[in-house]
């Protein structure tokens, strides 16, 4: 599905304009990864953000290059981030394969890229509407799960449930303390 749980979203969007904003270079490059219908997008649309979306239909049926100044068709896993200074993966990392979203996740914080990850917790799902890049590859993420496998992201929000449950985590905490 196109779209991420509500859960926290205010909150989150207060965060990136009141504390991430002050920590970034003046010339800051956000990527939104996956935005799907542009959730980010559309709230943080007068920030200097760009996105990646996989599925290109969704580009155009959720009129997305309204929302971001560019929007590129990729794979987080083959796209060249370096020029970023903070990475969104809004509803994503769930999508990707241990070993892959291990390597990107190490990636993004050996270059020093600060990202904001949000995933939900128990939630099995398959390919929706025959778009297969939908599937959740880490159906099985649970607190503990995400601290075992991700050990440089620490949890951030969360709403505290496990099953149904949704959080973000950060691989920043201590830089924005």
């Amino acid at each position: 599905m196109p779209t991420s749980s509500p859960v926290h979203k205010s909150a989150v969007y207060e965060h990136i304009r009141t504390v991430v904003l002050n920590k970034l270079p003046i010339n800051y490059k956000i990527l939104d990864v996956g935005p799907g219908e542009g959730t980010y997008g559309k709230s943080l649309q007068d920030l200097n953000m760009d996105a990646l979306e996989i599925h290109k239909p969704y580009i155009y049926q959720y009129k997305l290059s309204k929302y971001y100044n560019n929007v590129f068709v990729g794979n987080i896993l083959n796209f060249n981030y370096d020029d970023y200074d903070y990475i969104i993966l809004g509803d994503v990392l769930e999508h990707i394969h241990l070993e892959p979203a291990q390597s990107l996740i190490k990636d993004i914080s050996s270059k020093g890229i600060k990202c904001l990850v949000a995933v939900p917790y128990l939630h099995q799902q398959g390919a929706v509407d025959g778009v297969d890049s939908e599937t959740h590859h880490q159906p099985d993420l649970t607190p503990r799960v995400m601290q075992s496998r991700y050990p440089d992201l620490e949890i951030f929000l969360t709403n505290n449930y496990i099953k149904h449950g949704y959080a973000y985590y950060t691989n920043y905490i201590k830089w924005v303390k």
